[in-house]
Parts: C-alpha cells; sequence; structure tokens
C-alpha cells in the first residue's frame, strides 16, 4: 500500500522521515526498508550528512538513493535495500573497531624532539641554516608539525620524492608559502618576498630533505643569504643526502644534528603516553620501537593489539603486541630488547 506520510521540517542538514512507503508485496522486504530508512536517517543526522554524501559513501547514485528513502523509487528495492544495509553494517563494523582503538597521544615532548625545538629555534633566532638527519620513524615530522603550528612565521613544508630540480622545488616552496606558483619567472622574487620579515627573521623547515640534490641546496642557500630568514633542512637517513658532509654550506651551517636511534627515555615516555602500564607489556613494546620504523610502527602495533584486547573487553596485555606485530611486519621480536 502505499500511505503518506508527513514530511517533518529538515534543519541543520538532518534528514525529515520519507515521504511514502513504497508499492512492496513483500511484506518482509518493506520492513527491511522501513527498519534501513531509519537506521540510515538516525545516522546521517548523527553525523550532518547530506544525501548527496551517503550515496557517494555507499557507492549509489544520488537519484537512486533519493527516490529508494522517498517511497518514490521505480527500480528494484530488493537490491538497493540490501545495499544500505550492507552500508550500515559496515559502519557498525568500523565503529566496533575504532572503539578499541586508544587515545592517540600525538605530539609527545620526548628528549629528542627537545633537540629538534632547540635547532629550530637556533635557525630562526641567528637567521641561519641548520642541517638535521633523523633516522625515519622517530617523530621529526610531527616535531616540526607542531614547532610551526605554535610559532608565528615558521614554514614547514614536505618535499616529495621527485622534488630533485630547482623548478620542481620552488614550486613546492611557493605552494606552502600560498604563492600563485603559475608566473614561474616572479616566483623565486616572491619567494623571498615572502621569506624575508622586517626585525626578525622567518623559518622554512625543509622536511624530507634527502630528497634534494645540490642544485637544489644551492637554492636554498640563496634564500638564505637573500631573504635573511632561517632555514632547517630536515632529512633521514635514506637515500642520497647531499648535505650529510657539510662541505658546501659549512660556512652557513650551525648545530648540525644526527640521530640514528631512539633515546631510552624517549620510548619510556611514549608507551606511559599511551597509557602502557604492564611491565612485560612495556618490555615488548620496547622491542617494537627498536625496530625499523620506530614510533611508527609501534603506535600501529599499539592500534592492532588494542582490537584483538578490546575483543575480549580488557587492558593490552604483551601477547597482544606480539600477535600485533606479527600481524604486520616479518621481523622477529626474540632477543634482548635492543
Amino acid at each position: 500500500m502505499n500511505v503518506a506520510v508527513k514530511q517533518e521540517a529538515v534543519a541543520n542538514g538532518i534528514w525529515g522521515p520519507p515521504k511514502n512507503e513504497p508499492k512492496i508485496d513483500d511484506l518482509l522486504l518493506l520492513d527491511r526498508w522501513r527498519a534501513a530508512t531509519v537506521e540510515l536517517q538516525h545516522v546521517a543526522g548523527e553525523k550532518s550528512w547530506s544525501k548527496s554524501e551517503v550515496a557517494r559513501r555507499a557507492d549509489v547514485a544520488g537519484g537512486t538513493l533519493s527516490g529508494w528513502y522517498d517511497g518514490t523509487y521505480g527500480g528494484r528495492y530488493d537490491t538497493t535495500t540490501r545495499k544500505m544495509e550492507n552500508f550500515l553494517a559496515s559502519l557498525k563494523e568500523s565503529a566496533k573497531a575504532t572503539a578499541a582503538l586508544p587515545v592517540d597521544p600525538g605530539f609527545v615532548q620526548t628528549r629528542l624532539a627537545r633537540e629538534l625545538y632547540d635547532r629550530f629555534t637556533y635557525a630562526q633566532a641567528l637567521s641561519t641554516m641548520a642541517a638535521v638527519r633523523v633516522k625515519a620513524g622517530l617523530g621529526k615530522t610531527i616535531a616540526a608539525e607542531t614547532f610551526a603550528a605554535s610559532r608565528p612565521h615558521v614554514f614547514h613544508i614536505t618535499l616529495s620524492p621527485s622534488s630533485r630540480s630547482p623548478y620542481k622545488l620552488k614550486r613546492e616552496i611557493g605552494e606552502c608559502l600560498g604563492l600563485n606558483t603559475q608566473n614561474y619567472q616572479t616566483l623565486k622574487t616572491d619567494i623571498v618576498r615572502a621569506l624575508k620579515r622586517e626585525g626578525y627573521s622567518a623559518l622554512l623547515i625543509v622536511d624530507e630533505a634527502q630528497n634534494l640534490d645540490a642544485d637544489c641546496i644551492n637554492e636554498m642557500r640563496y634564500f638564505l643569504d637573500v631573504a635573511k630568514c632561517g632555514i632547517v633542512l630536515l632529512g633521514n637517513n635514506q637515500g642520497t643526502i647531499p648535505y650529510k658532509d657539510g662541505g658546501q654550506l659549512e660556512r652557513r651551517v650551525g648545530r648540525p644534528m644526527v640521530r640514528r636511534a631512539p633515546y631510552d627515555e624517549d620510548i619510556d615516555t611514549l608507551l606511559s603516553a599511551w597509557g602502557i602500564d604492564d611491565a612485560e607489556a612495556r618490555e615488548i613494546a620496547s622491542r617494537i620501537a627498536r625496530k625499523n620504523g620506530h614510533y611508527g610502527t609501534l603506535t600501529e602495533t599499539i592500534k592492532m593489539a588494542s582490537i584483538i584486547a578490546g575483543g575480549e573487553n580488557r587492558p593490552i596485555t604483551a601477547k597482544d603486541l606480539k600477535a600485533g606485530f606479527q600481524l604486520r611486519s616479518t621481523e622477529s621480536l626474540e632477543g634482548g630488547a635492543k
């Protein structure tokens, strides 16, 4: 039967109920449609999703979703209802998995972070260049992002692997500074103007600097000398790093820094931030933090272990961490912690 349903006003993106009930002879299918539309209305309102956004997420055509929801669809209700049921079920499963995850502590003020902050501050205050090499996975990028977000006139750029030419380097720096990069002829001058300050210096932190070639290093020297700004070349130990020997930058670089392994105290600080208190679990987590990927590997392993433990509604154990690590790595955790 076709029963008209009063349309409620839609406010703040919350959907009203369906306009009509569809003409469906299969009463079981009609009940499924009713249940799916009620649940979809609740979910969409909770998340402030429009119908087009739901259609995109559910991989259903916008017109199909709208007609199906309003009971005016001319196609097969069984097929579309099943798709929407599967979509709603996937949302529940995702929410269940996410609920088991611990709260990511985000940026943690570790010893390494303090050392990086020291180099950033030094480079900006003295309008000089700092060359920093930190092994991948030790948190250099989040430290740079946090520093830039909390200081005026600090710009953080993460270079792409293709930034091996002055042309691409200047385009990426220009985009970071919010410049119009279409006119390449004036781009270098525009970058200098954006970095040059009266009475104080700006700071440009160039992350993934191991991607730079010798010509790019010379471009950075130019910006340092002409804009009178601070520059930090922040790279890791991978690939060819043209500034690692310091020859071409010796006069301009102050307080170089190299760190190839995590500090023991930093691992302890991170484990406390994650809320891992059990001694055995901390010992296993410490081993994981010293494997390839370091803190990134540790973070993903803790998340995996949390899902395992969350299924049994209990805290993370050393066994969970071992299982989580084995699910994502071929390395062995046997042997000592170091």
